[in-house]
């Protein structure tokens, strides 16, 4: 029964992207077909990528990037996703190597939910 519930969200979710996409309005007119584009694409991708998952934590985990990810979009009128900050203290990747497993759990817990995929596919290994 769970995973109808599951796939009637992920349906959902797969409509309500594709459907702001083609709709969408960019700030500036001149960037509204190459954001609408980017929009349509990345669903496309992201779902197709992932209809093989069958956890049904990762599926929430997805879902829950996937509506972060819109949320963002929404707010800040702008279908790309936002760059990422490492709290302080911190050091980048390359530091990190020498600095330890401390250093490591510090970054991938101030990776934010909407950029899990990305760093995933970019070679940035996540836990989720």
């Amino acid at each position: 029964m769970a995973s109808n519930s599951l796939r009637r969200e992920t349906l959902n979710l797969y409509k309500k992207i594709l459907r702001i996409g083609r709709s969408w309005n960019a700030t500036n007119s001149n960037n509204t077909q190459d954001e609408r584009n980017y929009i349509l694409k990345e669903t496309r991708h992201w779902f197709l990528v992932n209809k093989n998952v069958t956890n049904t934590q990762a599926i929430k985990d997805h879902l829950q990037e996937g509506e972060a990810r819109l949320e963002m979009a929404l707010h800040y009128k702008n279908p790309y996703p936002r760059p990422v900050n490492l709290p302080p203290k911190t050091f980048t990747v390359r530091q990190g190597k020498k600095h330890g497993i401390a250093q490591e759990k510090l970054r991938e817990q101030s990776r934010p939910v909407y950029v899990k995929s990305i760093d995933y596919e970019s070679g940035i290994k996540s836990k989720t």
